[in-house]
């Protein structure tokens, strides 16, 4: 799995991949009592939140891209499954990590492992 060339090739999975409604639908009452039910299929906007354990180093280069505003970047899965995301921020943070280990001089290595979370958002591919 790679995100804008990040290589996230690590126990990461899609968490929310099956708890999203594919299809938007309002319902409302007419003035005479029947139902008026008006829906279609969502484009984008899916949440891809990627779990696992990454390190310290793949933080590092992740929270420089989080940090640089909201690029859209490319998404490649380890089924070959592509998409263009950006981070999803209104979701909690962005990047979110841990240290497997609390001590803090081991977690401040670029090969000391953290548990982490990676909130992300489906969106239309750049032109």
């Amino acid at each position: 799995m790679t995100l804008d060339g990040i290589d996230l090739t690590n126990n990461l999975i899609w968490q929310d991949e099956f708890t999203y409604n594919q299809v938007a639908q309002q319902q409302e009452r007419s003035l005479t009592g029947g139902l008026i039910v008006q829906s279609g299929v969502k484009q984008y906007g899916q949440p891809v939140t990627l779990v696992g354990w990454l390190s310290r180093a793949m933080l590092d280069a992740l929270r420089v891209k989080e940090g640089s505003g909201n690029p859209v970047m490319d998404l490649a899965m380890d089924d070959g499954r592509e998409f263009s995301v950006i981070f999803n921020r209104a979701s909690g943070v962005a990047v979110e990590a841990s240290p497997i280990k609390e001590t803090t001089h081991i977690s401040q290595e670029p090969g000391a492992w953290y548990s982490a979370t990676l909130r992300l958002l489906t969106v239309e591919p750049p032109a």
